[in-house]
């Protein structure tokens, strides 16, 4: 009786467990089954990216100069790739398209497991090949994408820049970039990257036994904004081609040169330029040599070649090169605002007149040492003439004779207790010298006002690492490494002071204004899809320096003497009719390089000067003298701006 008892419940827990069974299988295939279906189908759908058109770039005349158009391009999702199909896979599209198969196995590894990747943008030939084999390529799929159209060629390449993928750098910054799409990497491309750069699209796609078996549109791609330069593109032209023809005829100096026995060290090959608006602070052109073709995908040999070639450099901006006698117009400008006193003791100086005697030939015989130096000016026994005679400050301008300014520094460093060790520097670094302008292009840097402070830091350096030769290793055994004839070539532009074209614009602007500085800019507007403005880029007033009416208008005129009987005379020759050559003004400067490097040719122009509205800033990069080669370059391009017939760039005097 007890064994039938405990039969028959052990059965009913058989029968109630096998009913919860039953029960859970009918309510998971019945009741629930369709909703898991669902579920599952939906886990079934994946995602992808859409690339967005990038904004239009234009000149402030509204010449577009770039934008996008669509074009058939070449993608692979290893999603969609097995591991034995991936060598044939590489091998056949790499012959296919005609690249490296190493470069595509390498982009297919960067990719990661199941990652999506674009090849290449390709002809529609190419296109209607790669789809008539398809069936036979694992992964690979066409799809339209945007391409990036540069309209003006080389012209304007430092300013509007080149697009490349993302680098590792640009992700950790931008975590939200998508590695496939590419951003700008150089001028305002990359500068204005977020504005230009349009919202990806995104498409959802679902797959069943590795194939896409349907997809969807869940967010249309969203074009970028466009952004109009405050660059004229004629004008553009204009100083791209003139700075062509200054190389061409340093270089044809420099044959003349070694015909004669003259040492020469290298070949012409670098320049920039400057056109800057005095009142608004907007770049009309800025150019520099050698330059390249904007691209949105190059190879890598060519990348390679072209950077090493310094073509990516934008010399305006990131080349670094003492002022030389560009800067004597600050000099002047410090010396009669703050009424700096000439040097006791030196001959050749009338303190009371405050003259020098430009004859040449500066003897300093009173140096710390006991010693006495001879300091040459760059006329002594020159074909142009070796004497001047008594000079003030604004005949001093006009012939560029370093001994004033020479003079006005050792002045300033006697002086030093009374008014300040670094007056001069002061005034520099309030002009914009010393630091970046704040220009919206990328790589600025900031040149050199050498201070004690500084030459201090410099000498700590070296002597923690003597490899790092930042000043002579003489200097480290002084007091001080900064010493008065520091400030004598800094006076005259020259020794550790370097400066880029666009700062040296920038102090021409705000001497011509009466002392304001702004931020240059090359962006003017942003402007959405349908050209309506969007916001106004505007250039913010950085500081204003106290020029006096009285010295800003002696200036101009002095710099008007330059041009017509001083360094840049025979430069400025046949300007343009009667009395067009009173409105223009400029300065002249040969930059002394290192010992196996030949002179750098500065010039610096302005008009007019009645109502001061150009600034034009001219170097050649070891083009030799400045009134030679950069004032006749300069000279074109004011002709140009004054709304005169260009006439043809030719050498002008060899002076400094």
């Amino acid at each position: 009786m007890r064994f039938a008892v405990r039969l028959g419940v052990l059965g009913l827990a058989f029968v109630a467990m096998f009913s919860v069974i039953g029960l859970r299988l009918w309510f998971v295939q019945v009741a629930e089954g369709p909703a898991i279906a669902r579920a599952a189908e939906e886990q079934t759908w994946l995602e992808k990216r859409t690339e967005a058109a990038r904004g239009n770039i234009y000149d402030r005349n509204g010449t577009l100069l770039a934008t996008s158009r669509m074009v058939p391009s070449v993608w692979i999702d290893r999603t969609f790739v097995q591991a034995d199909e991936r060598g044939p896979l590489i091998q056949r599209l790499a012959a296919m398209l005609g690249i490296d198969p190493v470069e595509l196995d390498n982009l297919y590894e960067k990719a990661n497991v199941n990652g999506r990747f674009r090849v290449a943008i390709v002809s529609t030939e190419i296109a209607y090949q790669v789809g008539e084999s398809l069936d036979e390529l694992p992964g690979v799929e066409l799809v339209n994408v945007p391409e990036r159209v540069y309209l003006s060629g080389p012209t304007l390449a430092h300013v509007i820049g080149h697009l490349g993928l993302p680098g590792p750098d640009d992700l950790e910054a931008r975590p939200d970039l998508d590695r496939n799409v590419r951003i700008g990497q150089l001028g305002v491309e990359a500068e204005y990257d977020d504005v230009l750069s349009g919202l990806s699209g995104v498409v959802e796609y679902r797959v069943r036994r590795g194939e896409i078996i349907d997809q969807r549109l869940l967010v249309e791609p969203t074009v970028g904004q466009s952004i109009e330069l405050t660059i004229d593109l004629d004008l553009q032209e204009l100083v791209e081609a003139a700075l062509e023809e200054g190389i061409r005829i340093s270089n044809e100096d420099k044959d003349d040169k070694r015909r004669a026995g003259e040492e020469v060290f290298s070949e012409t090959a670098r320049a920039a330029a400057v056109v800057l608006d005095v009142r608004s602070f907007e770049i009309l052109a800025i150019a520099s040599v050698p330059d390249f073709h904007p691209f949105a995908s190059i190879d890598i040999p060519t990348f390679d070649e072209l950077d090493a070639s310094g073509a990516f450099n934008n010399l305006a901006v990131s080349g670094a090169y003492p002022p030389a006698s560009t800067f004597k117009a600050i000099t002047y400008t410090v010396f009669e605002e703050e009424v700096l006193p000439l040097p006791e003791e030196i001959e050749g100086v009338n303190q009371e007149a405050r003259e020098v005697n430009c004859d040449g030939e500066l003897v300093l015989s009173n140096l710390a040492d006991g010693s006495s130096q001879v300091k040459h000016d760059w006329y002594w026994q020159s074909k142009v003439r070796d004497d001047y005679g008594w000079r003030n400050v604004h005949e001093a301008l006009t012939i560029s004779c370093n001994i004033f300014f020479w003079n006005v520094g050792l002045g300033a460093w006697q002086a030093r207790d009374e008014i300040g060790e670094n007056v001069l520097q002061d005034w520099a670094k309030d002009l914009g010298y010393g630091s970046v302008t704040g220009v919206d292009l990328i790589n600025e840097v900031g040149g050199v006002v050498p201070t004690r402070e500084l030459f201090e830091e410099w000498a700590e350096i070296q002597r923690e690492d003597p490899d790092r030769l930042l000043l002579h290793p003489s200097r480290l055994e002084l007091g001080s490494p900064f010493l008065g004839g520091d400030l004598m070539d800094f006076a005259i532009g020259q020794g550790a002071f370097t400066a880029t074209p666009l700062q040296v614009a920038v102090s021409y602007a705000a001497l011509a204004n009466g002392g304001t500085v702004r931020e240059p800019r090359v962006v003017r507007r942003v402007l959405d899809i349908d050209g309506n403005l969007v916001e106004t880029i505007d250039s913010p007033v950085v500081r204003t320096v106290p020029i006096s009416e009285e010295v800003r208008r002696a200036l101009l005129a002095d710099l008007n003497r330059v041009v017509t009987e001083g360094t840049a005379r025979r430069a400025f020759l046949n300007f343009g009719p009667d009395g067009a050559i009173d409105q223009v003004g400029g300065k002249t400067g040969t930059a002394e390089a290192s010992g196996s490097q030949d002179n750098h040719a500065w010039f610096v122009g302005l008009a007019p000067l009645d109502t001061p509205r150009f600034v034009v800033v001219v170097i050649v990069e070891e083009g030799g003298s400045g009134g030679l080669i950069a004032a006749p370059v300069a000279r074109h391009i004011l002709q140009y701006l004054m709304g005169l017939e260009t006439t043809r760039i030719e050498p002008g005097d060899e002076t400094d």
